[in-house]
């Protein structure tokens, strides 16, 4: 209780309750500054995997559009040439009976010696019982060349087939394989691969953005067994519970704890100046949080690491409740 006919208890009174006030003020404003401060936190975020997937929305787009005009220009010269090609064996039948007319008249004694001299001479020296012989297997592996060329354009054109947000009906074992097929030059003679791909139902999805998942993972797969000295690349697919699980491992040289908590931050990269971007794993989170799933990292290192996407069978654009987790056990 305040005496009010003592200034000095007044004074302390009025001092107490400003000095309250302004704490009580101080408080608010700190929180108010704390919890803009987080806002502001959360919209940089925001920006960073804004600023990802802006660029891998051009990277694709980009890609797309090359991948489009390179697999148009080719089928236009290898669909003449697959014609052609179809017209040889034709061709190489009325030659061989040709040939093995020559080859009897030759052996005719009805025939002047002269001319069956001369005959006998253009077979030798044009060798045309070699060309009868290599004919076969010259069109054989030059049909099976093209038909190589004609499945590549065609994987080509399956991995560019959607631009930009386009969400289809698609089959992710596919858009697998036909990654896969693109990377051949990559893996062959420097990586055994192993496939255990089990068949996956069709989900709702933007196959062009999780073929640049499968892409970006094989390659950083193909990149972490530099130097094994028995390099392993497995890939294996299947359902569980409802979950389309697509697993992309290594023996690698696998990562320690520090680095698996930083692979998925925008412009993180172990690799040396001008070697990586630092966005591949950032873009391939950003894509797969897009379909509503998540990427879980297994990895040891010096023993290898395990890439495990996930993704709901009844799949499409994330929801605003779905998360995606980037986890890691070792």
């Amino acid at each position: 209780m305040v005496n009010s006919d003592n200034p000095y208890e007044v004074a302390y009174a009025r001092e107490k309750r400003a000095r309250l006030k302004a704490e009580q003020l101080l408080e608010d404003k700190a929180r108010d500054l704390y919890l803009k401060n987080q806002k502001l936190e959360e919209s940089y975020e925001k920006l960073k995997q804004q600023q990802a997937l802006t660029m891998q929305n051009e990277k694709l787009a980009t890609l797309g559009t090359l991948s489009a005009g390179v697999a148009h220009e080719i089928n236009n010269p290898l669909a003449f040439v697959l014609s052609n090609l179809e017209s040889l064996p034709v061709y190489k039948k009325a030659f061989l009976r040709l040939l093995k007319f020559n080859q009897d008249c030759v052996a005719d004694s009805n025939i002047p010696q002269q001319f069956r001299d001369e005959l006998e001479l253009l077979i030798e020296t044009e060798d045309l019982e070699f060309l009868g012989e290599d004919m076969s297997g010259l069109i054989d592996d030059t049909v099976e060349g093209i038909q190589r060329v004609k499945e590549i354009v065609q994987n080509l054109r399956s991995f560019s087939r959607t631009q930009g947000s386009d969400y289809v009906e698609a089959d992710l074992l596919e858009g697998v394989k036909s990654t896969l097929k693109l990377l051949n030059a990559e893996l062959k003679n420097s990586v055994t691969l192993k496939l255990d791909l089990q068949p996956l139902p069709n989900i709702i999805c933007n196959p062009n953005q999780l073929n640049q998942v499968f892409l970006n993972l094989i390659m950083n797969a193909k990149h972490a067994l530099v130097g094994s000295s028995k390099p392993v690349l497995s890939v294996s697919s299947g359902v569980q519970d409802e979950i389309i699980h697509i697993r992309i491992a290594d023996n690698g040289c696998g990562m320690p704890p520090e680095v698996v908590k930083e692979i998925f931050v925008p412009f993180y990269t172990t690799k040396p100046i001008g070697q990586g971007t630092g966005m591949g794993l950032a873009i391939a989170y950003g894509i797969i949080k897009e379909h509503g799933g998540k990427i879980n990292v297994h990895s040891e290192e010096g023993r290898g690491s395990v890439f495990d996407i996930e993704l709901p069978v009844l799949s499409g654009k994330r929801s605003a409740s779905s998360e995606v987790a980037g986890g890691s056990e070792v």
